[in-house]
């Protein structure tokens, strides 16, 4: 790896993937942020350039391989070769597979199960714009002979969660996309890792956390009491793009405050 490295962070603008990309930029990685809102990966991209290294924030939907090739375009034409990929984006749904007899009143929602296009959706998000996100960037690495991919999952991978089971699903597959490119692209000196992130307050689990007996059930379930702070997933992100991890490749590694053993 040389000293002078490229970054991006898709879903950066806000949560895990913002403070990601901030936490590369403070190691001296220039950073491209990607996500859907201009707003917030601009703002992202400003709070990364005064960390004193170049920094580039693009509105990308990841669903679609025009924008993500277009993307790939600007970035190797602003910032050079990417170094560094962290397939960040990713949304929530919070549905039954099928209609629960009984649960209707549960929840809102409940009486509607997930529909062709919300299960669509979801798979392309996590799933389809990692694999996106791989073909345009990987390439580069390759050629290079030297990379860091880091996939952000979920401990949902590692236990059984009801009502989500697209999401769950979607992070099943990619941590299986992990392994094998980690044992396809290891000789080329590039590494691919997932990362299984537990309870962290950010605003996609916002609404999780708004009510109070759901939010003790959760943490009654960590081992530490607690939600995870965002600076120490980034600091395991930023351990698993440098040098000090370039004989780690193919792992699912928990940061969940032992929710999982």
């Amino acid at each position: 790896m040389t000293a002078s490295r490229v970054a991006v962070v898709t879903g950066g603008g806000r949560g895990l993937g913002r403070a990601t990309a901030l936490r590369l930029a403070r190691d001296g990685i220039d950073v491209a942020v990607v996500a859907r809102s201009l707003d917030e990966v601009a703002d992202v991209a400003a709070e990364a350039k005064a960390c004193g290294v170049r920094s580039l924030g693009l509105s990308v939907d990841v669903t679609s391989t025009e924008a993500v090739d277009a993307a790939r375009d600007a970035i190797t034409r602003e910032l050079g070769t990417v170094d560094i990929l962290v397939n960040n984006a990713g949304n929530l749904l919070y549905k039954p597979f099928v209609p629960l007899p009984g649960r209707e009143d549960a929840y809102p929602g409940f009486d509607t199960p997930i529909a062709d296009d919300e299960w669509a959706n979801v798979m392309e998000v996590h799933l389809g714009g990692a694999v996106r996100m791989l073909r345009a960037l990987g390439p580069g690495m390759l050629a290079k002979g030297s990379g860091r991919v880091v996939n952000v999952v979920s401990n949902v991978v590692r236990r059984a969660v009801p009502y989500t089971v697209g999401y769950d699903t979607a992070k099943g597959a990619l941590v299986q996309l992990t392994r094998s490119l980690a044992r396809e692209w290891g000789r080329y000196g590039v590494t691919v890792n997932a990362v299984a992130a537990g309870h962290f307050e950010t605003e996609m689990t916002r609404e999780q956390f708004a009510n109070e007996r759901a939010r003790e059930q959760m943490i009654s379930r960590v081992a530490m009491r607690r939600t995870g702070e965002l600076e120490e997933f980034a600091d395991l992100v930023a351990y698993l793009c440098g040098d000090a991890a370039g004989f780690v490749t193919g792992e699912l590694i928990a940061i969940d405050g032992g929710e999982t053993l």
